[in-house]
């Protein structure tokens, strides 16, 4: 089992980039910060970390040491965007993104894991029109340009529990990913002119590093808390030879998470989380006119766990969220609120153990700042996979 699906993970890997940029609230050089959730989590609004039981989230490191047999997980997750901004501009994207794929096994005591989860997506286009001067006479001008790629997190991970109650983890992750920017001049606007387009072209590729530091605990048999801490070097952005831009260094934000999750009821349970990150500091580095802030936000939820379908578990998920989005076009604060429902279901279990499960989560969003909105539907949909 374990074998296919390290086939099957490889091969998603090779597909996993962007078809489509999914935002325009996106810092032109930099990117808009994707978190690697599960289906699960997405459904629970939750931000990663605090959930019951095992889960398998480069967020929530010490969630790890819960899980008892060797683990893979898989998640994809297209989505579907409507823009249109205060001056009447309005348009439609649409993507697709496997933002988390992993596994992991037991060792020394612990459980190790290897996962690559979707850090930033790079994909940004924008269009202006203008004016310059040319024979004598103005000449309209219309610059087209294009940023297409992505960053990824490969993490290497190691969590292990202290007694039965208390767990921590460690997850050592590197960037690494590329992108490249086209800038298109048309002249004369609609009409026909004799000067040839202009065309400028550049490849950048990323590197740096970040550190994970998580602890979780069964505060009682149906309460758990948990916490990270991530610690990142700087990113930097390598131009090839061909390029003839400079190199750049972006200061990437400290990240604090919290979550919480309670059985309050039979078969009910409530979640909370919040995350802490000011992106202020890469400020200086964009490559575009806009503003850089903090992307604080928090995420509650329900699950009703005693749902059955063919006789099989099949818990429903309601919960929702609201974060800051760290860059804006100008110097308006932008924000994402998000309504999600979802459910799982146990594919194969072996008595109380499930050994396969499918989680399929639905959101209604709304980005939102400084005239411009974005109107989506995003769906994750994810395998979890165990061996004995």
């Amino acid at each position: 089992m374990m074998k296919r699906l390290l086939l099957t993970l490889a091969g998603l890997a090779v597909m996993g980039t962007p078809a489509a940029g999914q935002s325009l609230f996106n810092a032109a050089g930099l990117g808009l910060p994707i978190e690697a959730l599960d289906g699960r989590a997405r459904a629970l609004g939750n931000l990663g970390i605090g959930l019951r039981g095992g889960s398998f989230l480069p967020t929530d490191p010490a969630a790890l040491g819960y899980l008892t047999f060797s683990t893979g997980v898989m998640a994809a997750q297209p989505s579907w965007v409507d823009y249109a901004s205060e001056d009447g501009v309005t348009g439609k994207v649409q993507g697709n993104r496997f933002p988390l794929l992993g596994i992991a096994y037991p060792f020394f005591q612990g459980m190790m894991s290897v996962q690559i989860g979707s850090f930033l997506d790079q994909h940004y286009q924008r269009t202006a029109e203008g004016e310059v001067p040319f024979g004598g006479e103005s000449v309209a001008t219309k610059d087209h340009f294009v940023q297409d790629g992505s960053i990824s997190n490969l993490n290497l991970g190691f969590s292990r529990k202290l007694g039965d109650d208390y767990s921590v983890g460690l997850t050592v992750g590197r960037y690494a990913g590329s992108v490249v920017r086209t800038l298109t001049r048309t002249y004369g606007g609609d009409e026909t002119t004799d000067v040839d387009d202009y065309i400028e072209q550049g490849e950048w590729g990323y590197k740096g590093h970040s550190f994970t530091l998580g602890a979780g605990m069964n505060v009682t048999e149906g309460v758990r808390v948990s916490a990270s801490v991530q610690v990142p070097t700087n990113l930097h952005a390598e131009a090839t030879d061909e390029t003839r831009g400079a190199d750049q260094t972006y200061k990437l934000p400290i990240q604090y998470r919290a979550g919480a999750s309670a059985l309050v009821g039979t078969g009910l349970t409530v979640t909370g989380s919040l995350k802490v990150a000011d992106w202020s500091g890469a400020q200086e580095s964009l490559s575009s006119v806009g503003q850089a802030r903090d992307s604080n936000g928090f995420g509650i939820g329900t699950e009703l766990s005693r749902a059955r379908l063919w006789g099989k578990a099949m818990p429903l998920r309601f919960g929702y969220r609201q974060t800051g989005l760290p860059f804006s076009p100008n110097d308006t604060r932008a924000t994402e609120k998000t309504f999600a429902a979802g459910f799982g279901l146990a594919l194969s279990t072996s008595g109380d153990i499930v050994l396969a499960a499918a989680d399929l989560a639905v959101e209604r969003g709304r980005r939102s700042g400084d005239g411009l909105t974005e109107n989506f539907w995003r769906v994750t949909i994810s395998l979890l996979v165990s061996g004995l």
